[in-house]
Order: C-alpha cells, then structure tokens, then sequence
C-alpha cells in the first residue's frame, strides 16, 4: 500500500488494483467501500502502475514478493479467512513413468502425505463445484492430527456479479470433505429447482401452481409427455431445454439430466423441472431429487395428475368403482433392459382391484398372457388408451383374450396404457370425449405473438387438436415527440381510429411518454374496429364511441363513411396505424375528412422452417388477418395450405387470400372469435 499500514487504515474510497476476480471480490467483502480497478503485468510492472497511476494499493500473491526478496514498506498480509488462495497453490505434482522404480523410489523422499490430502480436497472441490477462468474460485485445506483432522476453507463467486460465498468445512476423508463444501455453497447461493408435474398430456390439466411456475421459470428443462404448449406461458427470455426420451433414443441420460439441474441451478433464480404426469409415478423424479439434495441445491415438488389415473377417466373407465373394484394397481410395464419388468401378475390377478400398466404397448401380449396365465378368465374386460387425454386420444376395447390382435389391427403407438378389469365396462356409458363437436378434428392456427391464442383454447373446449404456429411478432414503436405532438395536438383530431388491440395499446403508450393521459382525449370521439379493440381499450378506462357492425376494414369504411357525411365540416381523423398495415381505412375515408396517420406498432414477420407448418391429419386452417394468410403461403406454400379446409375470419382476409390463389374460403359471417368459432361448429355439424 501507498501509506495505509492495515487494510482497516485504507479510507473510504481508497482505489485498490487487481487483475484477479477471487481477490477483488474477497477484499470486497471485506471492505465494501473500497474502489477496484484492473491492473495487469509482473510484480515490478505492477508496482510501479501503483505509482504511476496513484494507487491507494494493490493485490499480489506473498509467495511471488518473497521470491524476488521485495519487501514493501507499507504492506499488510491477509490471513487464511480474509483471502482464500486458488486451489492446489504451492502444491508441485511431478508426472513419471510407471516403470520407472528407481525415479519412484528418489521421488518419494520429496513425498508429503498432508500435502497430497490438502491437493486432492482442494483440486475435488474445484471439480465438483465448477467454473471455468472467470469465475471466481479460491480453496484452502489445513491438515491436522497427521492427517486426521481436514479444514477446507473455499471460496465461490458467479461471473459478472458482486457476491461471494465462503464456507469453512472439517472432515477426514478429502473428497468428501470437497463435496460437502461445494454443497454448502450452493445452498447459499444456488436457485431452486421446482420438479412440475405437467399432468397427463392436455395442457389444460397442469395444477394452478404448476402453471405458475411455468410463468415464473427462467429456465424450463422439459421432458417428451409434456404438453409442449405449456412452452408459450414462459417468459421471453426463459431458456428452454428438451430433455425427452423415447424408447431406447435419449435426447439426454438421466445423469446428465441431474448434472444439468444443478448447472442451471447456479445459473438461474428459478429453473422447472417440467415432467409428464406426476413427478414421483414412474417420473424418475425421485433420482433427480435426490441428486439436487445431494449437491445441496434447493428444490420443490409440484405434484401433477397421473396418466395412470387421468388417462382412464378420460376413456370413461374409472380406476374404482363401488360394488366393482374397491382399488387399483398401478405398475410399469417394462425394466432398464427393455425388458418386461417383474410383476406379480398372481396378486394383481387374484382381486378385483383394476389393474393398469403404464409404458407398456410393446409388451401388451407378454401381459395378457401372464394375467391369463396367473388365473384371470381370458373374458377379462381389457382396454388400450393410446395418447391420454390428448386431442388424438384414442381407446381399443375388447377382453384379454383378444386385445392384443384388436390393438394391433388399429394401429395405436405410444404413448399409450393398458387397463384390465371390471371398470372397463363401464367405458360405453361413461365416455364423454367424442361428444365433443370438435373431437378428433385438427386445426392449424397461424399466430401473431408468443402469447397462447384464445381462439385455439375456445376449439380445445370444443375438443379440437390445434397447432399453433407463430409467424410474426408485435413491437411497440418509438414515435417522436415532436411527430406525436403534430398529429395529436397541433392537428387535434375529431375522431381516433383505433382498428386493432396493438394500435390502442402503442397509442396510449406514446401518450404517457409525451407526459399526456387520458384526460388529453377530452374532446376526442373515438372509433374501434372489433371486439378484442374495445375491450382493450376499455383497460384504459375509456369507452368507444363507434363500432361497426362488422369486424372487418370494408365494412367499417362504409359505416363510417355514413358518420363522417352527417357532419357539415370536414373532421380531423387520426388514424391509429401499423408500421407497414393496410392502407384501405385511411384511403377510402380522405374523400370524406382531413386523414393524418400516426405508426405505433410493427407487426414483424417471423422465418420460420416449413417443416414446422407441416400438420399430419391436419383438417383445417385458420386465418385471423390477411398478413397471417400471406406469410403462410409464402413459408409454407399455396398448395399446403390449399390441402386443408380453409376458415376466415372476414372479408379482408379472404380477399387476400383469394389474390393468393386459394378460393376454398368458408369465411365467418362475424369477424370475431366467436363468429369464427360458430362457423367452423356448423360446418363441422
């Protein structure tokens, strides 16, 4: 140091430089009020930037002074607790032939046993708790007692951040010692882990509390059975990583999958572990449980609804029933190898209780035979539920003696459970999926934004399967002040023509950025065309004035038209508009009124593959907006569009989609979810 004698003589504000990470964060723990700056070279460049530069101080290591006999006139030496050192310094390791006795036999007079014990717990604990470079890690290993007695203090710091974490340990053996303390870190400094039950595959049937974490994740780690809809409540900015498996083709082994939760565990506040069904029935959520309280990471369960349980009420089987089966078993049907796993088919067939095998297709006739075999009568009411609870679900019925060639003749594949018992009977008065008017059919439904679209939630109720792709995205504008003020103020409009959710919503943005609110309306009539804009723009607290009859620009344009003529003056029109959007409104009206336009939002094309448009079995398509209908045939092409039966939500939108080539239009008679939905169910009828 310069003139401080102690690290507690350094005034506030004292400007200390260090090239090192581990050391500017541990002297800021310290010494909060201390000011760092970045210094680099060898000890004698060093100390003369201290100099030069008018530094309060710097950081070196007192092995390298000692060596080159510096001794500074101001200098104070950190103890063990105030500046853990990086792992394994001071400590040489020498790397020899194995068959060379005789260099062994010199070498080991240089051997030192509480040295090896200090380098193996402070090099495990740099690997157990990892890092690369930049972060900042420090460990230190005290040997006592011979080598019975191990103190390991460490150090752990997140790149780019201000906290550090010490933690002191005492043991005997060096690598647990290690483990033991890259835990205890993490308990301080980790996120948690929630292992989410998704539920039994229709997006709906996630828990509210699984649902919220969903919302809430900054890192979503999500296996094949969960309903990958379920990815469009996350946040932008969530990381999002697929984990699945399918048969013998693991996207990622479940050590790794452990491995990878605490990495992300360190990396991120919150992080979901999103699982099919429940977490703990045959979810493998247990291991990964176990492996999270093992490294000392934080983690919650959030249960979810069973296939096991779900699947079978969603055939109308229920799993008990009184006077018919008083329980149930529940059993995975195969085993590490593949193989078909170890059940005792004589309990399971000397009750009533029904019995049902999940993961279990590919063994289907091992298990009819081994129940048959075991006492059950071959009469057996036996079902297959092939994608439970799903849009696709479909249900083989039979008994155990001939399930497996029915299943077969169907062609049902996996996902898929197997039911046997008495309950099954009960399948023809209690199923309720394909009264739905929509069951069975697909939809493809173009998008605008990430957010899950309500028309696609409106046809699930109605039992369609929909595929939601999104091919654009809103972003609010940035209008200046000076071109707000001229459209808003100098030419003070009669009327605001709100066409869209997106147009109010960037409009009343610009308007609190220019330091107005709703009371600068005052004066202003206001039009909207549709629903979904009135609603957004009574959010607002205000009301419209005008809507027309149909949600569509044609119809406003006329409607409108006939306003605008009963006044004796012209009026100032300020038309709300997108970036680049339809020009129609604004053209057909300036006969009739002085027009002036103001752009607050951009409605950005998102590429997308083709393959992603690709729907199999796909029934339907739908259009809610012309750039919608065009950005479709220009990715996926006319005639993949044409394949399907084609619904439009207006006029505006056939129209385009008749320039496009495609004239097979079942168009709504209102231009609205409703009147769209209303169109499809009668079509469907």
């Amino acid at each position: 140091m310069r003139e401080a004698e102690s690290l507690d003589e350094l005034k506030s504000g004292a400007v200390i430089g260090t090239g090192s990470e581990r050391r500017r964060k541990q002297l800021h723990r310290l010494r909060p009020d201390l000011v760092f700056t970045d210094i680099r070279g060898n000890i004698d460049t060093r100390l003369k930037k201290m100099e030069e530069q008018k530094l309060d101080g710097i950081v070196l290591a007192a092995a390298g002074l000692n060596r080159l006999g510096i001794k500074p006139e101001h200098c104070y030496c950190f103890n063990g607790d105030e500046m853990i050192p990086a792992p394994a310094q001071g400590i040489l390791a020498l790397e020899l032939r194995e068959d060379n006795e005789e260099l062994h036999r010199r070498l080991d007079a240089l051997y030192d046993e509480d040295t090896e014990l200090a380098g193996r717990a402070e090099r495990t604990f740099l690997e157990e708790i990892g890092g690369d470079c930049h972060v900042p890690v420090g460990a230190y290993c005290e040997v006592f007692d011979a080598g019975k007695k191990l103190v390991l203090h460490a150090v752990y710091g997140k790149d780019g951040g201000e906290e550090i974490y010490p933690v002191c340990v005492e043991g005997r053996e060096p690598e647990t010692l290690a483990k033991q303390a890259a835990a205890e870190i993490r308990r301080q400094m980790a996120g948690k882990v929630l292992l989410t039950g998704a539920g039994p595959g229709d997006v709906r049937l996630i828990t509210v509390r699984g649902l919220d974490a969903v919302k809430q994740a900054d890192c979503i780690i999500y296996d094949r059975l969960a309903a990958p809809e379920l990815l469009m409540y996350a946040k932008e900015n969530c990381e999002k990583i697929y984990v699945g498996k399918e048969n013998h083709n693991h996207t990622m082994p479940q050590e790794k999958i452990n491995e990878l939760l605490v990495e992300k565990a360190m990396q991120y506040p919150l992080v979901v572990r999103l699982k099919g069904g429940d977490p703990y029935v045959f979810g493998r959520g247990g291991e990964e449980a176990l492996g999270l309280e093992e490294k000392g990471v934080p983690f919650e369960v959030i249960p979810g609804i069973s296939s096991a349980i779900a699947g079978p009420a969603c055939a109308g089987i229920p799993v008990t029933h009184r006077g018919i089966a008083d329980g149930f078993h529940v059993v995975t049907a195969h085993n590490r190898k593949d193989e078909l796993a170890d059940i005792d088919f004589a309990a399971m067939a000397g009750q009533d209780d029904t019995c049902i095998f999940l993961m279990g297709l590919g063994k289907l006739n091992e298990i009819a035979e081994q129940l048959i075999e075991a006492g059950k009568p071959e009469e057996t009411p036996a079902a297959v539920i092939s994608h439970a609870t799903c849009r696709n679900q479909e249900t083989v019925v039979s008994d155990l003696g001939h399930i497996t060639e029915e299943v077969k003749q169907k062609g049902l594949t996996p996902p898929a459970l197997i039911v046997v018992g008495d309950t099954v009977k009960l399948h023809k008065k209690l199923k309720f999926s394909r009264q739905n008017p929509l069951y069975g059919k697909n939809f493809l439904l173009p998008k605008i934004g990430k957010e899950p679209s309500l028309l696609a939630e409106m046809l699930r109720t109605e039992g369609a399967c929909v595929k939601e792709v999104q091919i654009g995205e809103i972003r609010l504008l940035d209008v200046e002040e000076e071109i707000f003020a001229e459209n808003f103020v100098e030419n003070r409009p009669d009327w605001i023509i709100f066409t869209g959710k997106n147009g109010v919503k960037g409009f009343f943005r610009q308007l609190y950025h220019a330091h107005m609110d709703a009371r600068n309306l005052c004066g202003c009539r206001i039009a909207v065309m549709g629903k979904k804009t009135e609603e957004t723009l009574k959010s607002y607290g205000i009301h419209a004035d005008w809507m027309p009859q149909r949600a569509d620009s044609i119809a406003f344009c006329e409607e409108f038209g006939e306003v605008l003529q009963q006044s004796e003056e012209k009026q100032n029109i300020l038309c709300v508009m997108p970036k680049e959007g339809n020009e129609e409104i604004p053209e057909k009206l300036e006969k009739l009124c002085r027009i002036h336009k103001i752009r607050v939002y951009e409605n950005r094309e998102i590429e997308i593959e083709k393959q992603e448009f690709l729907m199999k079995d796909g029934d339907a398509v739908i259009f809610t907006c012309a750039s919608l209908a065009e950005r479709s045939c220009k990715t996926a092409g006319k005639e993949e569009m044409g394949r399907m039966q084609i619904f439009s939500i207006g006029r505006s939108c056939t129209k385009k989609l008749q320039e496009l080539g495609l004239l097979e239009i079942i168009q709504s008679e209102k231009s609205s979810y409703e009147g769209i939905l209303r169109t499809i169910l009668e079509y469907y009828r």
